[in-house]
Protein backbone atom coordinates (compact mmCIF):
# COMPACT_ATOMS: atom_id res chain seq x y z
CA UNK A 1 0.00 0.00 0.00
CA UNK A 2 1.04 3.43 -0.93
CA UNK A 3 0.68 6.82 0.16
CA UNK A 4 0.36 9.45 -1.82
CA UNK A 5 1.48 12.85 -0.49
CA UNK A 6 1.94 14.63 -3.42
CA UNK A 7 -1.64 16.92 -3.10
CA UNK A 8 0.55 18.20 0.71
CA UNK A 9 4.00 18.95 -0.78
CA UNK A 10 2.68 20.68 -3.78
CA UNK A 11 0.56 22.97 -1.67
CA UNK A 12 2.10 25.81 -0.02
CA UNK A 13 0.59 26.94 3.38
CA UNK A 14 -1.29 30.20 2.76
CA UNK A 15 0.68 33.46 3.48
CA UNK A 16 -0.45 34.24 7.04
CA UNK A 17 -0.57 38.11 6.19
CA UNK A 18 -3.29 39.82 8.94
CA UNK A 19 -0.75 37.53 11.40
CA UNK A 20 2.01 39.40 10.12
CA UNK A 21 0.66 42.80 9.63
CA UNK A 22 -0.87 42.35 13.34
CA UNK A 23 2.35 41.81 14.78
CA UNK A 24 4.11 44.41 12.76
CA UNK A 25 1.66 47.28 13.94
CA UNK A 26 1.41 46.02 17.58
CA UNK A 27 5.32 46.13 17.98
CA UNK A 28 5.18 49.46 16.24
CA UNK A 29 2.38 50.70 18.52
CA UNK A 30 4.47 49.08 21.66
CA UNK A 31 7.44 51.60 20.02
CA UNK A 32 4.94 54.60 19.87
CA UNK A 33 4.33 53.95 24.09
CA UNK A 34 8.64 53.24 24.03
CA UNK A 35 9.12 56.77 22.40
CA UNK A 36 6.99 59.02 24.21
CA UNK A 37 7.73 57.66 27.49
CA UNK A 38 11.50 58.14 26.54
CA UNK A 39 10.75 61.59 25.20
CA UNK A 40 8.62 62.69 28.33
CA UNK A 41 5.54 62.67 26.69
CA UNK A 42 4.04 59.85 28.49
CA UNK A 43 2.23 57.60 26.65
CA UNK A 44 0.62 58.31 23.57
CA UNK A 45 -2.82 59.30 23.12
CA UNK A 46 -5.67 56.28 22.80
CA UNK A 47 -3.06 53.48 23.73
CA UNK A 48 -4.93 50.97 21.63
CA UNK A 49 -2.20 51.13 18.30
CA UNK A 50 -4.97 53.41 16.40
CA UNK A 51 -3.49 55.90 14.08
CA UNK A 52 -4.06 58.77 16.78
CA UNK A 53 -1.66 59.95 18.66
CA UNK A 54 2.40 60.44 17.31
CA UNK A 55 4.06 58.00 14.57
CA UNK A 56 7.12 56.70 15.86
CA UNK A 57 10.95 57.41 14.77
CA UNK A 58 10.67 54.82 12.23
CA UNK A 59 14.70 54.46 11.20
CA UNK A 60 15.64 51.30 9.75
CA UNK A 61 16.95 49.65 12.95
CA UNK A 62 13.28 49.81 14.64
CA UNK A 63 12.16 47.97 11.35
CA UNK A 64 15.10 44.92 11.43
CA UNK A 65 13.85 44.60 15.05
CA UNK A 66 10.50 44.22 13.46
CA UNK A 67 11.76 41.29 11.32
CA UNK A 68 13.25 39.94 14.10
CA UNK A 69 9.62 39.85 15.68
CA UNK A 70 7.84 38.12 13.34
CA UNK A 71 10.50 36.12 11.68
CA UNK A 72 9.20 33.36 14.63
CA UNK A 73 6.01 32.92 12.07
CA UNK A 74 8.35 31.87 8.73
CA UNK A 75 10.14 28.26 8.60
CA UNK A 76 13.40 30.37 7.07
CA UNK A 77 15.57 33.51 8.23
CA UNK A 78 14.59 37.16 6.87
CA UNK A 79 17.24 38.93 5.57
CA UNK A 80 17.88 42.63 6.92
CA UNK A 81 18.23 43.61 3.21
CA UNK A 82 14.28 43.67 3.14
CA UNK A 83 14.34 47.12 4.84
CA UNK A 84 14.76 50.02 3.33
CA UNK A 85 17.42 52.30 4.00
CA UNK A 86 16.59 55.31 6.24
CA UNK A 87 13.95 53.89 7.74
CA UNK A 88 9.68 54.86 7.32
CA UNK A 89 7.78 58.16 7.61
CA UNK A 90 4.37 55.86 8.58
CA UNK A 91 3.83 52.59 10.19
CA UNK A 92 1.56 52.02 7.32
CA UNK A 93 4.77 52.82 4.93
CA UNK A 94 5.94 49.83 6.56
CA UNK A 95 3.06 47.46 5.78
CA UNK A 96 3.19 48.86 2.16
CA UNK A 97 7.02 47.65 1.67
CA UNK A 98 7.61 45.00 3.41
CA UNK A 99 4.33 42.84 2.98
CA UNK A 100 4.97 42.37 -0.77
CA UNK A 101 8.64 41.46 0.11
CA UNK A 102 7.86 38.90 3.03
CA UNK A 103 4.99 37.29 0.70
CA UNK A 104 7.25 37.00 -1.91
CA UNK A 105 10.22 35.15 0.16
CA UNK A 106 7.07 32.71 1.56
CA UNK A 107 6.36 31.90 -1.80
CA UNK A 108 9.56 31.51 -3.16
CA UNK A 109 10.57 29.42 -0.01
CA UNK A 110 7.41 26.64 -0.82
CA UNK A 111 7.98 26.48 -4.38
CA UNK A 112 11.15 25.72 -3.90
CA UNK A 113 11.04 23.16 -1.38
CA UNK A 114 8.85 20.96 -2.95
Amino acid sequence: MTEVTTAETETAPAFPAEQIESSIRKYLASEVETQAKLHGGGTASGGSGSSAGPEPVIDSLVVVSVLCEVETIFPFDLPESLVEEGGYDTVDDVIEDIMPKLEKRWRRHYKESS
